[in-house]
């Protein structure tokens, strides 16, 4: 009986420490849309007139041009809050 209850514990900590890594993890998002510019660490995608312009910025290989129909994946991570 003691046996089974630590063998429970352990398999409820796991299930716990698993689920609390995921919950952690950013969730990632994707755009689809035209290359309009190519700039030094940044690129700008156009999908149906609304440009959006990504950091590429840690992107290694990035082989994209001007023209070109892309799919940026991307996550949003916070580089500063200001509380008010």
């Amino acid at each position: 009986m003691r046996r089974l209850t630590i063998v429970s514990a352990i398999a409820l900590s796991l299930v716990l420490a698993a689920g609390a890594g995921y919950a952690a993890a950013a969730k990632q998002y994707q755009y689809t849309g035209t290359v309009t510019e190519v700039g030094s660490g940044t690129i700008s995608v156009d999908k149906g007139g609304e440009i959006w312009q990504f950091s590429t910025e840690g992107s290694k290989d990035l082989k994209a041009k001007k023209g070109d129909k892309v799919t940026v994946y991307y996550k949003m991570v916070v580089q500063k809050i200001d509380t008010k």
